[in-house]
């Protein structure tokens, strides 16, 4: 039988994957599983930087799943695919690499503001919905180009720099970025969003699979969590309580704001 010391070792994994599993089941319902999992990588031991890549690469297959769904409308739009992949993969491919450049000291520092961003977009994510509306309704522009436009690039890429660097709520601003470029189309519009969700995905690991390395037990421990926190999620997510499920996805934001405030902000101050 093992002894307490060897229990504890394995202390951070299991938290890791009670955290992914409670992420996988809100994702598949309500969305705001980084929440979760994210401050148990840092419990876990790992630093905030490596924390934040090897979170987003956890996910990766709930996404990947998410994209596959969608496979024939995905297909559909296939035309369009490539020139919204290349600015993807730029922008979150800049925004990982700007992970490693402000380092876990800096990274750390950014955290309260960051959390109480994602936290607020959470919270207000049908008015948000709302606002893009009606710009996209008062839009003079037609249906997108395939190829794209500077402006789409501009306006894409500044939301995937974002969904490289930190990415919470990430999925909602690309919608709206999508909505913004004139993708009407709820269906293909949700079918372009996960696939580019894995394209942000994959370009993190890229750039911290060759500059920084990924936690890798921890991060395999997320993924099985999060893929069966997903089923459950999906089976009961017509029995489930919306609204409530959002409710204590905001609460855990914003004790998290408040908490980082003050590990991050406060208490060097103080010694």
């Amino acid at each position: 039988m093992p002894d307490s010391a060897t229990l504890l070792s394995y202390a951070p994994q299991a938290l890791i994957l009670v955290a992914a599993v409670a992420a996988g089941f809100v994702n598949a319902i309500a969305g705001g599983g980084t929440f979760f999992t994210y401050p148990a990588f840092i419990l876990g031991g790992v630093p905030p930087a490596l924390a934040s890549a090897s979170n987003n690469v956890g996910l990766w297959l709930g996404n990947g799943m998410a994209a596959l769904a969608y496979r024939r409308e995905l297909y559909a739009m296939r035309r369009h695919l490539l020139f919204l992949s290349v600015v993807t993969v730029i922008g979150s491919g800049l925004g990982a690499s700007m992970i490693l450049w402000v380092g876990n000291a800096g990274f750390s520092r950014l955290l309260p503001p960051l959390v109480l961003f994602a936290t607020l977009l959470f919270t207000y994510a049908e008015r948000v919905r709302e606002w893009v509306v009606r710009k996209a309704e008062q839009s003079n522009a037609g249906e997108p180009r395939p190829g794209g436009s500077l402006r789409a690039a501009l306006g894409l890429g500044v939301v995937t720099v974002y969904g490289g660097f930190f990415g919470g709520g990430v999925n909602l601003m690309v919608m709206a970025s999508l909505s913004l470029m004139g993708y009407k189309n709820v269906q293909y519009s949700n079918a372009i969003k996960n696939f580019l969700a894995v394209m942000i995905i994959a370009s993190v690991f890229v750039v911290f699979l060759i500059q920084g390395g990924i936690a890798w037990p921890q991060t395999i421990v997320c993924a099985f969590g999060a893929i069966t926190g997903g089923f459950i999620g999906g089976s009961v997510a017509k029995r489930m309580p919306v609204a409530w499920l959002r409710g204590v996805v905001i609460a855990v934001g914003v004790v998290l704001t408040v908490a980082y405030t003050w590990l991050y902000w406060i208490k060097p101050l103080l010694a």
